[in-house]
């Protein structure tokens, strides 16, 4: 059915990406609901008005990509797809909810939770893996989107055959 629901398997999962961010390093999500802190939230807030150059509450492709290249190890090719992804509403950037969001998944990735993450806010990450809005998940977009939580390929697969 390709629900995202009982993904909290306790099993870790070979990770695609690695963060190497100092900053992302020394947060954790708080275990209950899988976000940050409000002291973590601030933190995140005040870096995210560092990269808001132009002061518009919004981050350019040019501001994430130096950001995404700073936090993890992935290509450009890749970050620019996590930006289509997380600018839902095709404004050619990225607000603060969502770039919180994906702080918040960097940060699960980075503590081997992402599927507690996925667990505990299925539907948010069920929109943004569902690439073409059929309000229905493929394993092909699930395997295209999967690295976006850290997942090889070989773990999307084994992911998606658990839970469908």
């Amino acid at each position: 059915n390709g629900r995202l629901e009982g993904l909290a398997s306790p099993r870790r999962l070979p990770r695609e990406m690695h963060i190497k961010l100092p900053l992302l390093q020394r947060l954790h999500l708080d275990p209950r609901h899988m976000l940050l802190n409000a002291r973590s939230f601030k933190l995140i807030q005040l870096f995210f008005q560092q990269l808001d150059v132009r002061n518009m509450k919004a981050i350019d492709d040019v501001a994430f990509v130096a950001f995404m290249q700073m936090a993890t190890d992935l290509h450009d090719r890749k970050i620019l797809q996590i930006f289509d992804m997380f600018d839902v509403d095709g404004s050619g950037s990225i607000e603060f909810d969502e770039f919180y969001l994906l702080v918040c998944i960097l940060v699960a990735i980075k503590d081997g939770e992402q599927k507690q993450f996925l667990a505990k806010h299925s539907r948010t990450c069920f929109e943004l893996l569902d690439e073409d809005g059929s309000q229905t998940l493929t394993v092909s977009e699930f395997e295209t989107f999967g690295f976006v939580f850290g997942f090889s390929k070989r773990s999307t697969r084994s992911v998606w055959k658990e839970h469908d």
